[in-house]
């Protein structure tokens, strides 16, 4: 049972009073004098405000009730609506003094979205001066008429036909009837009451027990059907949090199934089950379905992530519109302020720290000001770090307004695949769906599923400013494999330059992010302030007018109205409040002016080409996106779709060019293979990463041995060295960091497969190194990955400390070279007589002997 609403409606308490009653606690803790049970983190305490959504385990008749609190105030809200996933019912918190308020309203459509049974509690009835009446004429209209008090027969009968068809009949209905319409959302019991003195809680748990009878719970609101009778095990993990040890632990609702303890989820060992109520725990030696429990240790989970094959992860809608550049006090060089906040990130997922490579400077996504507090807090208290964040910008995305059909070719020598893909505007709101609809006569089974894989691995970028596509169905409806030359990297390929083709063709429109508000100020400044919205692009409706205060609500673009609520409380002398709750995406108001700013440009983005690959005599040639059509080998797959040199007035994104046939050999093939997510290698796919292909055919299996010192007769010359910080470059490198924001393991792949094309064009021996510190009991294992080596360090030991020691060890025998950004240990190697490569430059040389080599062939 988890207990949702909008921030100061008396939440916790109600929580203190449900935990009194249940008996879990001999008297109730109060948020003003820092004594709740579960507000246990410091910045909850000295905030009076739930951070982080924490459960308490009570036991009532014979049934178990784990009960989540979870987070009001709407700059958590991300953390929030994890929580739902594991949620069986919902118990909606209301303020009997200010009703409804605006967050309200977007949880209350999030539990609709997950079907979940609610119970509305309005809570502070003993000092609210409004009629039960009143707020429950205010709680239907701001959010269904399907909410209703429970002895409220006649409101009841008109939730669905079966109801009323049985009160028509019968002149009541049953108590069965009126439960089973709870859990299947026709219905929502309310209850007045007070928390704080116990009123009303009692008969709101009674109604808990009674929904719960109505059906059998436990699977959470992300637990799908089994598609068979086979019990397996399914999990959701909503949370990532840390104990006081600061061991790793990964909270997971328990779907299907058993997890016992020495069990592995993935290629992870169950070495603890821990099941949390407030801050003790008892240890489990097996956690069943329904249970929520902590598993210490793992290092793979992410929240909002569905283990087995009967658990989905559902996707997030409350997401960050803003991004800060985040500057510190020096204590910390920029790689290692970038290894705290990825600690940090794991927490709180929707901060997606990235490093800014050309402009030298880390960014977080946040919430709001109170998150930005939050965080400033947390490097301090953790890091010891003091952090400061710039002004925010925009976080935009890109979508499509008609339907096209992309084709992606790829087919230099020895190579082969051709994709098409429908692509047509989706709903707004519901991101990137993917579907197929292509034969398998056409296309055998395992492309089809090849192609989905590679679909969903990335984020897609748009052609108008680079920002994230959204709100796009793409639609496989066509292929081509070639049954002696196709490998898995052809089609990923072909994918993305179909993604990208479609692009290219399609009418895209900017996004921008949008607030829904809430205005209440005196009525005096009513006139100034829809003034002022309309000046920033909203709409505005004056909802009330009472007492001599107004109440507006709209929306309007964030990039308008974020900063506005201080200039309220300046005008309106502190009496005016503005309510800002996430609305969503929506088209930019000053579209060509962002466009124009940013200024991108899609065919210099070489990480997301829209060109192809044919071949014509025996060799590679490129052919531009807008001369797809005239050399693809599959017929178009879209009847009556027309082209786009069919559709009047079309312009192309780019100027006219000249049609160029440019030729390009093996090794050229070799490069464009290496420009993009993944290496065309059948041992390393996006889904096993480098870890798990150890055992596959073409890697190595001997041991890689330090190397001795070489005897030379005449003159004597150093054999050469090239040490790479792994985690540095891949944090370094745009393509590299994208591509570890969802699959470190399908990154690190990446990066071997780039050093090993690399090593064939220099003399320098190549060792990877990457850490292993967190791994218990780990020895350092070296491996030989084709022409490269690979080194994982032991427990305790990182990437910097391994090189460190090996430039100490060898500096003076062998002629070495680090590639790394980290300032310090750039200072140790300098140190040791090796010389020095920053990351973003070593990627330039990489790019530049890719580049040489063409040229010398006259490719």
């Amino acid at each position: 049972m988890g207990l949702v609403a909008h921030v100061d409606a008396g939440k916790t308490t109600l929580t203190e009073s449900i935990l009194y009653n249940s008996g879990v606690i001999r008297s109730m803790g109060r948020v003003d004098d820092k004594s709740a049970y579960l507000d246990t983190d410091s910045q909850e305490k000295d905030r009076g405000i739930t951070i982080y959504s924490k459960q308490a385990v009570m036991q009532l008749d014979d049934l178990q009730i784990t009960m989540v609190d979870t987070p009001g105030h709407i700059d958590f809200g991300a953390e929030m609506e994890r929580a739902l996933g594991v949620l069986d019912i919902a118990v909606l918190v209301v303020s009997g003094i200010d009703g409804v308020q605006a967050h309200s309203k977007t949880v209350w459509k999030l539990l609709n979205r997950l079907r979940l049974p609610v119970i509305v509690f309005v809570n502070k009835m003993d000092i609210s001066a409004k009629s039960h009446e009143e707020l429950l004429e205010n709680i239907r209209h701001e959010l269904d008429d399907s909410i209703a008090e429970i002895t409220d027969i006649d409101t009841i009968a008109t939730c669905s036909e079966e109801l009323l068809g049985e009160y028509l009949e019968n002149d009541s209905i049953s108590e069965d009837s009126i439960y089973n319409a709870v859990v299947k959302g026709e219905f929502h019991p309310c209850f007045f009451g007070s928390a704080l003195k116990s009123d009303g809680v009692e008969v709101l748990l009674d109604t808990v027990k009674k929904v719960a009878a109505a059906k059998n719970f436990c699977g959470g609101a992300y637990a799908c059907e089994s598609n068979d009778n086979k019990s397996t095990f399914g999990a959701y993990c909503y949370k990532i949090s840390r104990d006081d040890a600061g061991v790793r632990l990964s909270h997971l609702k328990i779907c299907d199934g058993i997890l016992r303890i020495k069990d592995y989820i993935g290629d992870e060992k169950v070495n603890e089950i821990r099941m949390y109520s407030g801050r003790k725990y008892n240890a489990l030696k097996e956690a069943v379905k329904g249970d929520m429990v902590a598993i210490p240790g793992l290092v793979n989970t992410v929240p909002g992530m569905g283990i087995g094959t009967k658990v989905g992860s559902g996707r997030m809608n409350l997401e960050p519109v803003l991004s800060y550049a985040i500057r510190h006090d020096g204590s910390l060089t920029d790689n290692q302020l970038l290894q705290c906040l990825k600690e940090v990130e794991e927490e709180l997922p929707e901060l997606r720290v990235e490093y800014d490579e050309e402009h030298r400077e880390t960014r977080v996504s946040l919430m709001g000001e109170v998150q930005r507090e939050i965080l400033t807090q947390i490097m301090a208290d953790r890091y010891s770090v003091a952090v400061t964040f710039d002004v925010g910008s925009i976080s935009y995305k890109e979508t499509i307004s008609d339907v096209v059909e992309g084709v992606g070719h790829f087919e230099p020598l020895r190579h082969y695949a051709e994709v098409h893909l429908k692509m047509e505007p989706a709903d707004i709101g519901t991101g990137i769906s993917i579907d197929t609809n292509v034969s398998e006569d056409v296309l055998d089974k395992n492309w089809i599923r090849l192609i989905m894989t590679h679909l969903s691995e990335r984020v897609h970028r748009g052609v108008l400013t680079g920002s994230p596509l959204t709100d796009v169905k793409i639609t496989v409806v066509g292929g081509r494999a070639h049954t002696k030359h196709t490998e898995g990297g052809d089609f990923r390929q072909a994918t993305y330059r179909a993604i990208r083709q479609g692009l290219m063709q399609a009418h895209s429109r900017l996004l921008e992010p949008y607030y829904e508000y809430t205005l209440e100020l005196p009525e005096q400044y009513i006139g100034k302030a829809m003034s002022d919205i309309d000046r920033m692009n909203g709409t505005c409706t004056l909802s009330e007018n009472v007492g001599g205060v107004g109440v507006l609500i709209g929306r309007a673009p964030v990039a308008t109205m974020h900063t506005y609520g201080s200039e309220v409380m300046a005008y309106s002398g502190g009496r005016g409040h503005l309510y800002l709750n996430n609305g969503g995406y929506a088209a930019c108001h000053n579209e060509e002016e962002v466009i124009e700013r940013i200024g991108y440009n899609p065919d210099a983005d070489k990480r997301n080409l829209s060109s192809s690959v044919f071949c014509e005599h025996g060799a590679g040639v490129i052919v531009p996106w807008d001369e797809v059509f005239d050399k693809m080998h599959v017929p178009p797959c879209i009847n009556g779709l027309k082209r786009e040199d069919d559709i009047a007035g079309f312009k192309p994104l780019t100027a006219p060019r000249q049609s160029e046939a440019i030729s390009i050999g093996t090794d050229e093939i070799d490069e464009i293979i290496n420009r993009t997510a993944y290496a065309n290698r059948k041992s390393v796919s996006s889904h096993k990463g480098i870890s798990a292909a150890v055992a596959a055919k073409n890697r190595q299996t001997k041991t890689y041995i330090p190397p001795k010192e070489i005897e030379y007769k005449g003159t004597v010359t150093k054999q050469k060295y090239l040490l790479v910080d792994g985690y540095n470059v891949i944090f370094a490198w745009e393509e590299l960091k994208e591509l570890a924001h969802d699959n470190i393991d399908g990154a690190r792949g990446r990066l071997l497969d780039i050093l090993d094309h690399y090593r064939s064009m220099i003399d320098d021996e190549i060792i990877v190194v990457f850490d292993a510190y967190r791994l218990q009991n780990h020895k350092t294992e070296y491996l030989d990955y084709n022409t490269i080596h690979v080194v994982y360090t032991k427990t305790a030991e990182n990437a910097d400390q391994y090189i460190e020691r090996f430039s100490h060890e060898h500096g003076k025998k062998y002629d070495i070279t680090v590639v790394t950004s980290d300032g310090l240990e750039q200072i140790i190697i300098r140190g040791q007589g090796c010389r020095l490569i920053s990351s973003r430059e070593f990627e330039d040389y990489v790019l530049g002997a890719s580049e040489k080599m063409r040229k010398e062939h006259g490719l």
